[in-house]
């Protein structure tokens, strides 16, 4: 079978309340069809841990099924420590299933200049994200803008824009359905296919309600791509979260709220009730392909 991980950033269950909640007042035909025929589960962040979850930490732990904040001994906002880098290099799922022999990916597309500067440009530092580590853990290839003009590889934004505008790419913007289509051809050519979405967390620290359903309906539009694409009959699509954020811009920071995590598709019955704290997500996938 093939699983492909979704990773969305900062996307929480919040109230249905059209005031503070995008996710409530976007018009999202895939995730409602989602939440109504599969299964979705809400995943706690804290993970015992005092403190607002945040995303150094809790997206190593989604990543390697350590828990991140108890490790560290508090919620890590940004980019991991040295610490946390110690325990993707360990522990990531990219790493833990290539070294038993599947073929893996990271989708996402990372500039040439990024891959070059990697820690710093012109003196000031580039973090390094959770999924980044992961992926340089495991020895893979990144994908670059070449393999982006092939349609092998998706950008963050989805539409390419900020490609475009702020890296001066010569790429064409393409809509986020088809996105998530040429992300669905990707995950039919791994059997584990990593995915990273941040926008909703930014769009969430901004606290502009216009801006973040624009956001949400950008993603729901890619997700209907990848189901498009996808055959779930022989995949399992899982999306998940490390905390809260877009669906309450009352608030400038994340939130304590459980995130969803959504599983579509083959064998979702099989982990359905393992999964209740984001630590449980790499065991879930290691008891599928191992």
């Amino acid at each position: 079978m093939k699983i492909l991980l979704l990773f969305i950033d900062g996307f929480g269950i919040g109230k249905k309340d059209e005031n503070i909640n995008p996710i409530f007042k976007a018009n999202t035909p895939n995730l409602d069809n989602i939440s109504q025929k599969h299964i979705v589960i809400e995943t706690d962040t804290t993970l015992g841990v005092e403190g607002i979850p945040q995303s150094a930490s809790g997206q190593t732990t989604i990543l390697t099924g350590v828990n991140g904040p108890k490790v560290l001994g508090h919620h890590l906002s940004g980019f991991p420590t040295p610490t946390l880098k110690e325990v993707i290099y360990k522990k990531s799922i990219l790493k833990q299933l290539k070294d038993k022999g599947c073929k893996v990916t990271n989708a996402n597309c990372f500039t040439k200049e990024f891959l070059t500067n990697m820690g710093v440009k012109e003196g000031v530092k580039w973090g390094i994200a959770a999924t980044t580590v992961a992926t340089l853990a495991a020895e893979i290839p990144f994908r670059t803008e070449d393999d982006l003009l092939k349609k092998k590889a998706v950008y963050q934004d989805l539409t390419n824009e900020i490609l475009i505008e702020e890296w001066n790419i010569p790429t064409e913007k393409i809509a986020p359905f088809v996105a998530g289509k040429i992300l669905g051809e990707i995950v039919s050519e791994h059997q584990f296919t990593l995915f990273d979405f941040f926008q909703t967390d930014i769009a969430g620290h901004r606290q502009d309600m216009n801006k973040a359903i624009e956001i949400v309906e950008r993603l729901d539009q890619f997700i209907g791509g990848i189901l498009d694409k996808i055959d779930i009959e022989e995949t399992l699509i899982i999306i998940t979260s490390d905390h809260g954020n877009i669906e309450d811009l009352s608030i400038k920071g994340h939130t304590m709220n459980p995130v969803p995590t959504m599983l579509i598709g083959k064998s979702a019955d099989k982990i359905k009730n393992d999964i209740r704290d984001l630590t449980d997500i790499v065991p879930a996938i290691l008891k599928l392909l191992l």
